[in-house]
This record gives structure tokens, C-alpha cells and sequence, in this order.
């Protein structure tokens, strides 16, 4: 219920507060995605393919209706080399030239499974000397961007991805409070992985997480957060 709820946020009003959705629907199971239509369903009353659709620009509607339709390659699903390579070759192929295309780049990206997205960022580093995620970053923008460089940095390593996350909702003149929230709440649930993400985040920043959210926040609202990471 709360992704739910904060898709809706998202999407209500004038123009679409792009990182709260891709927080909420970007690198998520086949399971999750359809437990959130469900219950977003259930609550509005209305589908949610139908409001992700009529709130974006075109580009991104078509890699949103991928990711909404749940057909993503299950974890289960083995690794086979010869995929991976014939990914990286298309991906490779669908960057370079003049031209950008975008349905291939985003067909694979949306529709592979984190171990496969993993071994094609890795198979594409080392047979171009380049990362996936740079390339993405060349030769997209906006939205388009943030979204496919997203889902490619969870896979390939999610604590990390977490990290630069928080960071990027401090990041600049004022909190962007209510990513820098939902993003703290939804990685405490698992100790660990909350653990890992700190040890990335003084490893990228050189400095403690806690300390940078202290610095952010104040009042009950810090007590909450300090709270969650400790």
C-alpha cells in the first residue's frame, strides 16, 4: 500500500515527480509488479497502466508499459552465455551510429532478470572497454536516462545504487524530503542490506551516512531517520 500511494503521488496533479516513480516501479519482481496493480486497482479504482501511460511523454510511456507488464525473466531463470552475448551485441548495435534505438534498449533492460542484467553489464565492459551505464548516459536523457541507468545500477549493485540514491535526495540547495524518506524507510526493512548501503555510502562519499542525514534534517523527523539507519 505504500508503493501504491506513492505512485499515486506521482502521477496526481500537474506533471509527474519522476523519481518517486522510478523508485517505486524500476528493477521490482514479476510478483511485486502484480501485487501493486492489484492493490493500486483495488484502491483508485482505475488500472495502473492507464495512469502511468497518460502522465508521461512517449518515449518514456513505451519503456513504462514494459516495465508495468510484469514479463521480466524470472531470477530462477539460468544465465545462458550465448544470450548474454547476443544482448550485448544488440545493445552495442542499438548505441552507436546516429540513430539511438530506444525499443531494443529498453525491451532488454526491462525484460532481463538482475542475474542476467549483471553478467551483460559485465559482458559489455569487457568486450568494449566502456560501461553500460556510461554508454546509456551518452546517449540518453531526462527521464529516459535516470530510468535506464537505474535499473542497470540496482542490478549490478543495488547498496550502492541505494547509497547515491539517498545522497541525491540531499544533494543541492534544499532535502528533497520526501524521496530522502521513502528511500531511508524502504532500505531498513532488511539490517543488512542497510548495512551495506552505508559501508557503500562512506565509500563513494567518503563520509557517514548518519552524519549526513543529521546534517539534513531536524526535529522528530531526524529522531525517525537516525532511527531507521541505526
Amino acid at each position: 500500500m505504500t508503493d501504491v500511494h506513492n505512485l499515486n503521488e506521482a502521477i496526481k496533479g500537474l506533471g509527474t515527480k519522476e523519481a518517486l516513480l522510478n523508485d517505486v516501479l524500476l528493477g521490482r519482481s514479476n510478483a511485486d509488479m502484480r501485487a501493486i496493480k492489484s492493490a493500486y486497482q483495488a484502491t483508485f479504482r482505475r488500472p495502473l497502466e492507464n495512469d502511468v501511460k497518460g502522465d508521461l511523454s512517449l518515449k518514456t510511456e513505451r519503456l513504462f508499459t514494459m516495465v508495468v507488464a510484469a514479463t521480466r525473466a524470472e531470477e530462477s531463470t539460468p544465465v545462458y552465455p550465448q544470450q548474454v552475448e547476443q544482448d550485448v551485441t544488440s545493445l552495442y548495435q542499438a548505441t552507436t551510429g546516429m540513430t539511438t534505438d530506444q525499443v531494443t534498449v529498453c525491451s532488454i533492460i526491462s525484460s532481463r532478470s538482475d542475474g542476467q542484467l549483471r553478467a551483460i553489464s559485465q559482458a559489455f565492459q569487457q568486450r568494449y572497454h566502456v560501461s553500460l551505464e556510461e554508454t546509456l548516459k551518452k546517449k540518453f536523457s531526462g527521464h529516459m536516462e535516470d530510468a535506464l541507468v537505474l535499473m542497470v545500477r540496482r542490478t549490478t549493485d543495488r547498496a550502492m545504487s541505494d547509497a547515491m540514491q539517498m545522497e541525491d535526495a540531499m544533494a543541492g540547495m534544499g532535502t528533497k524530503d520526501m524521496l530522502l524518506l521513502q528511500r531511508v524507510v524502504r532500505a531498513h526493512w532488511d539490517r543488512a542490506h542497510m548495512d551495506q548501503v552505508k559501508r557503500a555510502y562512506q565509500h563513494k562519499y567518503k563520509k557517514d551516512l548518519l552524519q549526513r542525514i543529521r546534517g539534513e534534517t531536524g526535529g522528530d523527523y531526524e529522531k525517525l531517520l537516525v532511527a531507521c539507519l541505526s
